[in-house]
């Protein structure tokens, strides 16, 4: 429509003279019109293909924007909603931190979470209800990445002034024979330390479960219970409640709070940066 000549537009397009001239024999079949006539130089648009221009010139922009490769994701600008999967540990770990540094950066980029235990966070990626989790999940299948943000470690609590603790401190004997309070989102009595603890000859005896790692601490605070539970969790308990933390008094395994999405958001700007946000979080010690 431009050049009026077939050699010039094949240039323009990367056509030969013939590719063009056979493209323009499918596009009059098609359309039951010549599209162009040969005046005695160049050619001529009918009524038809000058009807058509527009919204021709108007389909291959779009096309066009659909194609180009998204480079760019400003988060200064950005109202993206980003969907989280997280257990409620994570949640108490890594939100505020993050929160926090989305309002350093005068963003109004949004965060939408949703629960995710060791069991259900996978499922989720799959399933669209989150586009990425964030805590102790089992390996990923080859579908999904999955990283390292940090180890955990599990410490013991309890609340100030305990009796049991007053004398002894955090013994073998004091651990096996206080109550304990257990977190299992299936009511279970036994939970992630306890194979190991068994393998030392300690079986915890277990009271209280609870289906959230929040919900220990409160229990403690208030009882004679003893709660086993992350590092990172307790800390903050401590400041804002008067918990005592305890080195266990046996070899405790530890635990990776990984973070995992579907490949298929690898090359999305706007997740890029948020696993990037993410992990520096983690490495800096904000979370």
């Amino acid at each position: 429509m431009t050049e009026r000549h077939v050699t010039r537009a094949g240039d323009r397009i990367g056509l030969t003279q013939s590719g063009v001239s056979h493209a323009l024999s499918r596009l009059r079949a098609l359309l039951a019109d010549p599209l162009f006539v040969r005046p005695p130089k160049g050619m001529m648009p009918t009524q038809a293909a000058i009807d058509m221009a527009d919204d021709v010139h108007a389909l291959l922009e779009h096309a066009q924007s659909l194609l180009t490769p998204r480079s760019h994701f400003d988060p200064a600008t950005s109202e993206r909603v980003f969907r989280l999967g997280l257990s409620d540990y994570a949640a108490f770990i890594l939100l505020p931190a993050l929160t926090r540094h989305l309002s350093r950066l005068g963003s109004d980029i949004g965060v939408s979470v949703v629960n995710a235990n060791h069991t259900t966070g996978l499922p989720l990626l799959d399933a669209d209800g989150a586009e990425l989790i964030v805590g102790n999940f089992p390996p990923s299948p080859a579908h999904m990445n999955q990283i390292r943000l940090f180890q955990e470690d599990f410490v013991c609590a309890a609340r100030q002034g305990h009796p049991e603790l007053r004398v002894a401190g955090m013994s073998i004997d004091v651990y096996r024979q206080a109550r304990h309070v257990q977190v299992s989102s299936k009511g279970e009595m036994h939970g992630y330390i306890d194979g190991d603890l068994k393998a030392t000859g300690i079986v915890r005896n277990v009271k209280v479960t609870v289906g959230h790692f929040l919900m220990a601490p409160f229990m403690v605070v208030d009882s004679e219970l003893i709660a086993t539970e992350p590092l990172r969790l307790l800390t903050a308990f401590t400041k804002t409640h008067g918990l005592v933390l305890y080195e266990a008094p046996v070899a405790m395994p530890s635990f990776d709070v990984v973070m995992a999405w579907h490949k298929k958001n690898d090359a999305d700007p706007g997740h890029q940066w948020l696993r990037e946000q993410i992990q520096n979080l983690a490495i800096t010690n904000s979370v």
